[in-house]
């Protein structure tokens, strides 16, 4: 795996962008936008529990963080004209950090569940969750930052639960698929040596 030494190679997509590589990126972005927005999530007062998370974890794992972040905030625009929300900047922006987190911590071959996936569920919820996104939804809403932050925090726990639990499943289907010849990437870390 390559080494990363300069800020270029962390921003670097490591993948040649090809007509089937933007394909396997649009349909998981179709997959996040459905997963959120058609298949209802649990709605609570101040939480949404939903899965959209598992094919932005995909894309993070397969494409790396570059990718991952313009993957869930294309997935958040779409969501707004079609299903007729008011734009929330800080929750795209929340979007977008968690995409790229997602392909910081787990666009490695050696990621294993200690420390990538548990660091990288617990930063997530603390920095997308109980900063950008609470803190967009107290402007939005017009409440105060810290009583709704309160009323999030089982949201939180269950979100690092459910991705920390999800993650060795799929472990398992990347290097399926990636065995079965569907992932092409093939300037990533996980080409055979």
């Amino acid at each position: 795996m390559k080494k990363i030494e300069t800020v270029k190679d962390l921003f670097s997509t490591n993948i040649d962008i090809s007509v089937r590589t933007l394909c396997q990126l649009a349909v998981l972005i179709a997959l996040t936008f459905v997963l959120e927005r058609l298949i209802p999530p649990i709605n609570l007062p101040t939480m949404r529990i939903s899965f959209a998370f598992i094919p932005m974890m995909i894309c993070g794992m397969l494409f790396g963080p570059v990718w991952g972040a313009v993957s869930f905030g294309i997935a958040d625009i779409l969501g707004w004209p079609l299903m007729g929300l008011q734009p929330i900047p800080l929750i795209l922006v929340s979007r977008i950090v968690n995409g790229f987190l997602f392909g910081f911590f787990l666009h490695r071959e050696n990621a294993k569940l200690w420390p990538h996936a548990v660091v990288s569920a617990v930063s997530i919820q603390v920095i997308c969750g109980m900063w950008l996104t609470t803190l967009g939804l107290s402007h939005f809403l017009g409440t105060p930052y810290f009583p709704l932050l309160v009323t999030r925090i089982p949201q939180f726990v269950i979100f690092i639960v459910l991705q920390i639990a999800i993650f060795p499943v799929l472990l398992k289907l990347r290097v399926a698929l990636h065995k079965a010849g569907y992932i092409t990437t093939h300037r990533t870390a996980y080409r055979s040596k």
